[in-house]
């Protein structure tokens, strides 16, 4: 992924992460197993976070991917996470972009 693309991104889900109110985007259900993360766009992370009841294997927690994020945004998602009530609360990189996993 091509760096500009890369720092669009992050900006992107810094910015929903600060402005919640921005993103009002409602997902189609994904397929997905309890223990394989759903690939999301920071623009579907707010619905992903904010609703975990809503998806069926979420309902104790999330597994989250955001493509090409850079690391600098995982302090504000572990912030927003913490805000909302998750514990156990965890934002990893890989090569994929933020893996985030959350706990209820």
């Amino acid at each position: 992924m091509l760096y500009v693309a890369r720092l669009s991104v992050t900006l992107r889900l810094i910015l929903y992460v600060l402005f919640p109110a921005v993103s009002s985007v409602r997902p189609p259900l994904m397929p997905a197993g309890p223990e394989s993360p759903r690939i999301v766009s920071p623009e579907l992370l707010l619905f992903h976070l904010r609703n975990p009841g809503r998806i069926p294997d979420f309902t104790e927690g999330c597994n989250l991917i955001v493509p090409g994020a850079f690391p600098l945004a995982a302090p504000f998602v572990l912030f927003l996470l913490k805000r909302w009530g998750f514990s156990g609360c965890r934002v990893g990189v890989d090569q994929e972009g933020l893996h985030i996993e959350a706990r209820r």
